[in-house]
């Protein structure tokens, strides 16, 4: 399992120059990172570096969708805590910004997801 720390630090990569995205794949490889930890890798990038991310690690590109569909994917008995870490740090972190563009009022949220 990789600890939020070490998903934080291996998204920096995967976000940046295609020689730290390189890095951040060995990275995630040689933790042996779960299918869930992956598709959350997968889910934060986009175009090209999503393309050579999915291929990679065998993800099909078409089951990354929407949070409401993926979080009924990852919401289950067989879901970690460290999974369930991850993904609500994802999710804080690329829907609170949303939130916060439309709402300019408002300051701080905070919520909860409904796990099984």
């Amino acid at each position: 399992m990789i600890s939020l720390k070490e998903y934080k630090k291996i998204k920096e990569l995967l976000l940046a120059s295609n020689e730290d995205f390189e890095v951040g794949c060995e990275n995630i490889k040689n933790l042996n990172a779960s299918p869930v930890e992956k598709m959350l890798f997968a889910k934060t990038l986009v175009f090209h570096k999503r393309y050579a991310f999915c291929k990679k690690f065998d993800i099909e590109e078409n089951t990354i969708t929407e949070w409401n569909e993926l979080f009924k994917s990852f919401n289950g008995p067989t879901i970690s805590e460290s999974e369930r870490q991850l993904i609500e740090h994802e999710i804080h972190d690329q829907i609170v910004p949303v939130i916060k563009n439309t709402y300019k009022f408002a300051k701080k949220i905070k919520f909860k997801l409904d796990w099984v």
